[in-house]
């Protein structure tokens, strides 16, 4: 690299040459670049976005065509106001006969993708892709007419990593074998029959991480069999048109992890073997509100099938919604034992913090309890002596609480049987979202007898973000409001 001295008299002839020396630097630097292999270049111009890597063509000749050697696009019909010119676009980057594969393809075809009458530019591309050897494939047809353009046939496609489908009806035919697919998306689909899915899922004999958005018109039954899925999501929203009686299948002996978000599914089998190290993630109701929603044998017989089902978990959240359903269910048969069950993440309503206790018997070999306690109650609860179970606490080190919006009386009550009746507790740490003061609580909690003499109490600030919500991270640090007692 040239290094330019400009002498104090004589600056202008320097600077005259500089600037001719440095456009001459430019021109070489410029050579430099366009000398480099096509794989090279291709890496560089794949950092682009793709609108950005075919700008690059109107450099020089050299870079006319670059831009199709790139091993990856993003292709959406909203970036050109005419259809025809995108489905050129399209033909071109699709090409069966270019040299070069194609790793990603992410595909959005909005409304504007049915003004073209014939549809079949989309199966043309598909098929093109796994010609090419797609591995990353992500397709959203966020458009009307599905059940003319929106059917996707994949057949087989032997490298194929991922996959992501959103918006789109899928049938029987649609897949015969993804023989290396290990992660898939299926977003607010519609599919033929119930064995859809089934046969989808089936197809993918490697498949290890499943994500499942229900449309909110879909009241299926989703069977989810696996020899080989790991990771498992699952959302319903609520259904707009109810024809059917929704509900999910669960057979996948290796799941190590399970979210399932669904206020409308009626029935939940789960036949893996969710073992100590499995995390769970639960908001469900069985699609029913009120105290007779156990008021059949067969709506408490499947409840309790299900909670067995998940027993032998040693990591789990659940919401609100779930925590009262088993309540309600608590009070007519014994909950089953979670004895390998370390960490409990659950939000309830203050009305049932006293069947908090009944509940956490449950979980004989507790360490980590994280509580958000929602509501309030204007009125002192009775306690009696059986609800005090003051062996199940023996095993308990780690207390994260945050009370939300509800008096002062049931907190105390709670924190003080933790205090009194925790063996071994390591840390509590405390949140309030009241307007009481941070020294009354102080005064309150200093008259409790702590039964752990190495117990230490933390106060986090007041009127903040609930540490718990079971579809939210926890807070990731106590900050500089926080005091110890």
């Amino acid at each position: 690299r040239t290094e330019f001295t400009v002498e104090k008299n004589d600056w202008r002839k320097s600077k005259n040459v500089s600037s001719k020396e440095l456009s001459q630097r430019s021109k070489e630097d410029e050579d430099r670049i366009s000398n480099l292999p096509d794989h090279l270049i291709c890496q560089i111009i794949y950092l682009l976005s793709t609108e950005e890597a075919v700008r690059t063509s109107v450099l020089s000749t050299r870079w006319r065509h670059v831009w199709l050697w790139l091993p990856g696009f993003e292709l959406s019909s909203r970036n050109f106001s005419d259809t025809n010119a995108f489905v050129s676009f399209g033909d071109r980057v699709l090409d069966s006969s270019r040299v070069t594969c194609i790793r990603k393809l992410k595909l959005t075809l909005g409304d504007n993708a049915n003004t073209v009458k014939d549809g079949s530019y989309f199966t043309s591309w598909i098929d093109a892709a796994i010609k090419l050897k797609i591995q990353h494939l992500d397709i959203d047809w966020a458009a009307y007419d599905f059940f003319t353009h929106r059917r996707l046939r994949l057949h087989s496609c032997e490298t194929l990593v991922y996959l992501r489908l959103s918006n789109l009806f899928l049938d029987d035919e649609v897949f015969v074998v993804l023989p290396c697919l290990k992660t898939m998306y299926l977003e607010q689909n519609w599919y033929s029959s119930e064995t859809t899915l089934k046969k989808l899922i089936s197809s993918c004999p490697v498949l290890e991480n499943l994500n499942i958005v229900a449309s909110n018109s879909d009241a299926q039954v989703y069977q989810v069999h696996s020899r080989s899925l790991k990771r498992l999501s699952i959302e319903r929203r609520i259904l707009k048109v109810l024809d059917g009686v929704p509900g999910i299948v669960i057979d996948a002996p290796l799941l190590s992890c399970l979210s399932i978000h669904d206020h409308e599914s009626k029935t939940f089998i789960v036949k893996s073997n969710l073992e100590s190290n499995a995390k769970l993630y639960i908001s469900l109701n069985y699609g029913l509100v009120g105290s007779d929603v156990f008021k059949s044998v067969s709506s408490r017989s499947s409840f309790r099938d299900f909670l067995t089902g998940i027993s032998m978990v040693g990591d789990m959240t659940i919401s609100q919604s779930t925590s009262q359903l088993i309540c309600l269910y608590s009070k007519l048969e014994p909950l089953p034992q979670f004895e390998y069950m370390s960490r409990l993440c659950v939000s309830l309503h203050a009305t049932n913090s006293i069947w908090l206790k009944t509940f956490i018997r449950s979980f004989p070999n507790l360490r980590s309890l994280i509580l958000e306690q929602i509501g309030y109650v204007n009125y002192p609860e009775p306690q009696s002596e059986e609800e005090n179970p003051k062996c199940f606490l023996s095993s308990l080190e780690f207390v994260d609480i945050y009370f939300s919006c509800q008096g002062r009386y049931t907190d105390m009550k709670l924190v003080s049987y933790i205090l009194e009746n925790s063996a071994i507790l390591k840390k509590l740490t405390l949140s309030w979202d009241h307007h009481s003061t941070k020294g009354e609580i102080i005064k309150e909690l200093l008259k409790i007898p702590r039964r752990s003499t190495k117990c230490e109490v933390v106060i986090l600030g007041f009127k903040r973000q609930a540490p718990l919500s079971p579809w939210h991270k926890a807070h990731q640090g106590e900050g500089p409001d926080a005091t110890y007692l």
